[in-house]
């Protein structure tokens, strides 16, 4: 790909398509998150980027409509649910996999491993900023060009005096002014009520609309001109191939491992008789509760920790049996971590109660045993995709996850086996409809009343449909049915 973008996209048509970018994006998103529209941009920037390749020439690969798909559907999750912790996370995945698309595409990611897309994606975001300011250079640019046409046109002598010159200048003058009045002005106008009531009483119309509207439109145009701008200026360290580190004796990793596995082995047998089995008496005060709760989070790190510790000694030792041995141990020994800390878990829910926190806990315990699974065949199949096996892996577990309705879930469970308002009334809008199917009338208007001290103007108002949102809908008509508000 030429590193010059005006000889692949010309900059009228640049323009055209930021401008549109920033107006979808503005329409869609401002001060609306969470609404139908949401599913739409989302639309609209796949739109983008079908059109993006096309224009540059690129076959889309077939890796992509995963990439895609997993887009559209959290996208789509978003106008779905009330969670806002869930809406975080997919906003973020999104960004995360568009530009992992977008890399995927325009380079030869076959070799890469995940430092690699680690760093890649971290410096084509952090590069994107040098152009933030080209829209401007690219004025400078075609004025250039347009000169040396005169100058040739002219015999070399140039007329920027001229009428032609004049015009051209005003042209550049009007252009930079119009993004700074639309920052500038409604400043100016919303400082001084007189100048806003002089200016209303010469142009005849009131200037009452939002300032942010004007500053999102020119901040997104600006991201979306250097965005295009970076991803159609080469990277070209990313064209060298990922090389093989596999060179380095392997006695090392060897050893560090077979001093762990000792320890993991001791650890592992006393998880199997002491918390599994309950053949073995517990320390004097503690119940099996306590016991459980105490050495969660420790295990969850140490099973991510191993889990490193065998993709290192994968990418950096030679093909060696016996390490692949006893890194196979280890990643048993892992799994008999996950299972501990799964069970100490469910123990510590049954006690008390269920919680978002601990809900996604135990969904990042199934993630780590995919991938564990994952990591155990890559020590055998050096070719593996290991990096789109854990892509795809994350990515469809948490999209499921996202799916399954987690504040809904656990309203249900604590109201069936918790006695517990409490928490219930600080989960989101999704729990609502299992609050009225297993909680009854009082436990909905006590929801209602103390979910959220502005929650009978959110409820009852009607929704705009820009921002209708299915969560918020169904928690909508539940308000209005039993309208705790009534005063009769």
């Amino acid at each position: 790909m030429n590193n010059n973008l005006l000889d692949e996209i010309p900059f009228r048509k640049l323009i055209i398509i930021s401008i549109a970018y920033a107006v979808l994006y503005t329409f869609c998103l401002y001060e609306n998150y969470s609404g139908i529209t949401f599913p739409f941009f989302i639309a609209g920037t796949i739109g983008f980027f079908i059109y993006y390749m096309k224009m540059m020439g690129n076959p889309i690969k077939r890796f992509s409509y995963f990439y895609l798909t997993a887009i559209f559907l959290m996208g789509l999750d978003i106008c779905i649910s009330a969670n806002e912790v869930l809406a975080v996370f997919n906003r973020c995945f999104i960004f995360v996999l568009f530009f992992m698309l977008f890399l995927h595409n325009i380079y030869d990611d076959s070799t890469w491993d995940a430092s690699r897309y680690f760093t890649a994606v971290c410096g084509f975001c952090a590069s994107a900023l040098a152009f933030i300011v080209q829209p401007f250079k690219d004025i400078t640019f075609l004025h250039k060009s347009d000169r040396e046409a005169m100058m040739e046109e002219n015999n070399g002598f140039t007329k920027t005096t001229g009428v032609k010159g004049t015009v051209w200048y005003v042209m550049i003058g009007l252009a930079i002014s119009v993004p700074l009045l639309c920052v500038i002005l409604p400043l100016l106008l919303s400082s001084d009520i007189i100048f806003s009531n002089t200016m209303e009483d010469l142009f005849s119309f009131a200037w009452d609309i939002d300032i942010s509207v004007f500053v999102m439109l020119v901040t997104v145009f600006f991201v979306a001109y250097a965005m295009i701008y970076r991803l159609s200026t080469r990277m070209t360290g990313l064209d060298i191939p990922v090389e093989d580190k596999r060179i380095h004796n392997p006695i090392i990793a060897i050893t560090v491992n077979s001093v762990l596995l000792i320890v993991y082995l001791m650890y592992c047998v006393i998880q199997i008789v002491f918390l599994f089995m309950r053949n073995g008496q517990l320390p004097e005060g503690y119940t099996y509760t306590q016991y459980a709760h105490e050495g969660f989070f420790q295990l969850v790190f140490v099973c991510i920790i191993n889990i490193v510790i065998v993709l290192i000694c994968r990418k950096y030792s030679k093909d060696n049996m016996v390490l692949k041995i006893v890194l196979c141990v280890i990643s048993a020994c892992t799994y008999i971590m996950i299972a501990s800390s799964a069970y100490r878990m469910y123990l510590y829910i049954d006690a008390y109660k269920l919680t978002f926190l601990r809900i996604y806990v135990l969904w990042a315990l199934l993630v780590m045993a995919v991938i564990m699974a994952g990591v155990i065949v890559y020590l055998f199949v050096p070719k593996m995709a290991f990096v789109k096996y854990a892509v795809v892996t994350f990515i469809s577990l948490w999209i499921i996850f996202a799916y399954s309705d987690p504040d809904y879930t656990i309203a249900k469970y604590n109201i069936q086996y918790h006695d517990d308002d409490d928490y219930i009334c600080r989960l989101s809008y999704d729990a609502l409809p299992a609050i009225e199917e297993y909680g009854g009338d009082q436990f909905v208007e006590t929801y209602l009343t103390t979910y959220d001290t502005s929650a009978k103007k959110k409820l009852t108002k009607k929704i705009k449909i820009r921002k209708w949102n299915y969560s918020k809908w169904r928690a909508h008509n539940i308000a209005l049915e039993y309208d705790p508000w009534d005063d009769k």
